[in-house]
């Protein structure tokens, strides 16, 4: 049944891109091609290199207390760890898990601190996203005209997007009465683990420990105010480079677009391709982009364009220089064994 909901936003999503496509003149979008402004593009090409410049930067920066890494190669464990997040379904949160598995490999240290520390740099993202999407469903449902069935989505991304925010607060700042351990008690029927675990109550508190350890480390990221002021801080400059990869296609092909709309249009297509069960969010968030800048009166051929070539700008990093990176990293880290703690 969830997986039918998850469903639904995508459906809705695919219905009315084919419902825009259907419209399109692809003449048109070759003679936008042909006018194209290279400097523009160009800077467009540099705006996501920076995207991954000061992602790195944040990164380097929360773990500078617990490692004193070289920039060259966080910036391939970011890269690796961007290349998973578009593979795996969901929310693109599958690259956390290997960036930290790299990190504690490389410089030798226990794998459930790194991915706090990991999980805490993630959190400054989420965070400015959350406050981002906020004011984007808003901005939408009072200035933009759009289908109801669109309409309703928004409506449930807002509502979806509060709750995960109040669950957020609860985790960070709460302390959980029930022990997570034992909703994993059941795993002890795996082979696998009951040869390294006396019983399930073993593994229960072997799973409690991790935990509280890595909220501990996490909150603790999390709540300094250096960590606050740079994380937030640094997580802006983030997002505003990925604003501008449209923004400048846009002036690429000649058409000045607010920049407004642009922060608008991306904020939701991520946050759409995010609860979709697709991974990356492939198509879903082009979809949406195209859906978006249309019903904001931009010509559907330009909407086009500018919202395939900026995500295909995205994936030639995440994708080719990200797998890249991977097979960089699995052959300089090689196949250690785990230290989890």
């Amino acid at each position: 049944m969830k997986r039918l909901l998850k469903l639904i936003p995508t459906v809705i999503i695919i219905a009315l891109l084919v419902w825009v496509l259907w419209g399109i003149n692809f003449y048109e979008v070759y003679d936008l091609i042909a006018s194209a402004n290279l400097i523009w593009f160009f800077l467009a090409v540099i705006s996501s290199i920076m995207v991954f410049v000061v992602w790195n930067l944040r990164c380097q920066y929360i773990f500078s207390p617990y490692i004193k890494g070289d920039f060259k190669f966080f910036m391939h464990v970011l890269l690796a760890g961007s290349f998973f997040n578009t593979v795996t379904p969901g929310a693109g949160i599958g690259g956390e898990p290997f960036r930290a598995h790299f990190l504690a490999k490389k410089y030798k240290k226990p794998h459930s601190k790194v991915l706090a520390y990991v999980l805490g740099d993630t959190f400054f993202k989420i965070a400015i996203l959350f406050c981002l999407v906020i004011f984007s469903v808003f901005f939408v449902l009072v200035y933009v005209k759009i289908p109801s069935s669109l309409k309703i989505t928004f409506e449930i991304i807002l509502i979806s997007v509060f709750l995960v925010s109040v669950l957020l607060i609860v985790f960070i700042f709460k302390q959980f009465r029930i022990k997570p351990g034992v909703l994993f008690k059941r795993l002890y029927f795996f082979k696998f683990i009951n040869k390294r675990f006396e019983s399930g109550e073993h593994l229960s508190d072997f799973i409690n420990d991790i935990i509280h350890k890595m909220s501990k480390i996490f909150r603790k990221v999390v709540i300094n105010r250096n960590n606050l002021f740079i994380g937030f801080v640094l997580t802006i400059f983030f997002w505003i480079f990925n604003f501008l990869i449209a923004y400048f296609l846009f002036l690429s092909f000649g058409r000045h677009v607010n920049f407004l709309s642009v922060l608008v249009v991306v904020t939701l297509a991520e946050i759409i391709g995010a609860i979709s069960i697709v991974p990356g969010g492939v198509g879903v968030i082009e979809g949406s982009m195209i859906l978006l800048y249309s019903a904001m009166g931009i010509p559907p051929s330009l909407a086009l364009l500018v919202s395939f070539l900026s995500r295909m700008i995205y994936y030639f990093f995440s994708l080719f220089i990200g797998g890249m990176s991977l097979v960089y990293l699995r052959k300089i880290t090689g196949n250690g064994r785990k230290n989890f703690f």
